[in-house]
C-alpha cells in the first residue's frame, strides 16, 4: 500500500519546501499456521524425505515462528504430523509453503489444517529458552462453531492469565478463518509433566467460559536437525 502525504515533517533537521510529496510504502506481513496430519503407515516414507523437507524449510528460516513434529502422547517415537507457522506477505504464498513442502507433495498427509495466526508472545520458538528434559505438549483449541467473536469480554484476564505461564510457552497465539474469524488459540508448552497442562487449562479463561468446542494435547518438540535425528525423531527422547 502506497500513501500519499503532504504534511512537512522535520527531516534530517531541515523542513521541505511547502508542497513536498512523501511516499509511504507500508508492508503488511500475515502469519500462517500450519498443521500436515500424518495418513496411517507413512514414517518410513517420512523418515526417507526428512532431509529434503528440512531443506525445504531452511529457505524460510528468517520467517518461521515455530517449526516441529507432532507426536503420540504415549509414544514420542511415533511422528504424527508437523506443525509450521510461518510469516508471509500473502495467503498465495502461504498457500504455496504449504503445498510445496515435501511431506505435503509425497501425499503423506492424510489433511493440512491451516489457519491465519496471530502471535500473542513478544518472541518466537527460536528464542525460547528450555529446561533440558522438560517435556513439550502442543494444545489445539478449537472455538465452538456460529458465534460471534467472543474474546472481548475476556481478552484482557485471557492474557493476564497466560502471561503467567510466559516461561512455559514456547510459542502461543490465536487461530483465524479466511473471514478473520476467530477460531481458537493453539499453544506450545514446556513443563515437567502432562498434568501441568490439565492444570494449565482447568483455569484459562477461554476454557472457563466454553469458548472452546475441543482442546487436543499432543506431544510436540522443536523441529530441526538441531533437534531430532536423521529420522525426524526427538535426539533426546
Amino acid at each position: 500500500m502506497v500513501e500519499q502525504w503532504t504534511e512537512n515533517p522535520r527531516v534530517g533537521g531541515s523542513i521541505p519546501p511547502p508542497g513536498t510529496t512523501f511516499e509511504i510504502i507500508l508492508v503488511v506481513v500475515l502469519q500462517f499456521f500450519a498443521w500436515g496430519i500424518n495418513k496411517h503407515g507413512v514414517m518410513d516414507q517420512r523418515a526417507a524425505l526428512v532431509k529434503t523437507h528440512w531443506a525445504f524449510i531452511a529457505r524460510y528460516d528468517s520467517q518461521l515462528i515455530e517449526r516441529g513434529p507432532v507426536m503420540q502422547l504415549d509414544d514420542t517415537s511415533m511422528v504424527t504430523g508437523s506443525t509450521h507457522i510461518v510469516e508471509l506477505d500473502s495467503l498465495e504464498e502461504a498457500e504455496k509453503f504449504v503445498n510445496e513442502e515435501p511431506f505435503a507433495q509425497a501425499g503423506l498427509f492424510e489433511s493440512i489444517i491451516f489457519h491465519r495466526f496471530q502471535l500473542e508472545l513478544g518472541r518466537t520458538q527460536f528464542e525460547f529458552q528450555s529446561i533440558p528434559d522438560y517435556p513439550r505438549y502442543f494444545i489445539y483449541c478449537l472455538a465452538n462453531e456460529g458465534q460471534e467473536d467472543p474474546r472481548q469480554e475476556l481478552a484482557e484476564a485471557h492474557e493476564a492469565y497466560c502471561h503467567k505461564f510466559d516461561a512455559n510457552f514456547v510459542c502461543r497465539g490465536s487461530i483465524f478463518s479466511e473471514a478473520d474469524s476467530w477460531m481458537g488459540s493453539v499453544f506450545f508448552m514446556e513443563v515437567p509433566s502432562q498434568d501441568k497442562i490439565a492444570a494449565f487449562l482447568a483455569d484459562e479463561p477461554y476454557k472457563v467460559a466454553g469458548l472452546y468446542e475441543k482442546t487436543d494435547i499432543h506431544r510436540w518438540t522443536m523441529g530441526g536437525p538441531r533437534n531430532l535425528n536423521s529420522s525426524g525423531t526427538p535426539i533426546n527422547d
